[in-house]
């Protein structure tokens, strides 16, 4: 499949939703206990959604940026509160809060330059 880009907004999501994309089995799965779960089946659990809207946003269709955003939600959600209480995993968790920001700031900006 040949992504075309539509605006760099467009670029910064798709990185940034891939790169949260590799993170999840990262972090659940291969990282050492005290900074991961290292549990394959929580690896999985937290990728497969991740992967349904890829198609769309990867096109840079705005049906599917919605409901990746909706999905991202959660994301951002599990990310602010692994960072607060989980102290080994602080740092995985940071970097999916940063990785969501980015993504839907860099959607709400793609909405805008391309209507």
């Amino acid at each position: 499949m040949r992504v075309r880009f539509i605006s760099s907004s467009h670029a910064i999501i798709a990185c940034t939703y891939v790169a949260l994309l590799i993170l999840q089995p990262v972090w659940h799965a291969i990282l050492p206990a005290p900074l991961g779960a290292s549990s394959w089946w929580l690896g999985l659990l937290a990728t497969i959604p991740l992967v349904f809207p890829l198609k769309g946003i990867l096109n840079g269709n705005f049906r599917s940026m919605t409901w990746a955003g909706y999905l991202l939600m959660l994301y951002l959600l599990v990310g602010v509160m692994e960072a607060w209480s989980n102290q080994p995993q602080r740092i995985p968790a940071l970097l999916q809060t940063v990785l969501v920001a980015s993504c839907i700031f860099s959607m709400l900006i793609f909405s805008r330059e391309t209507r």
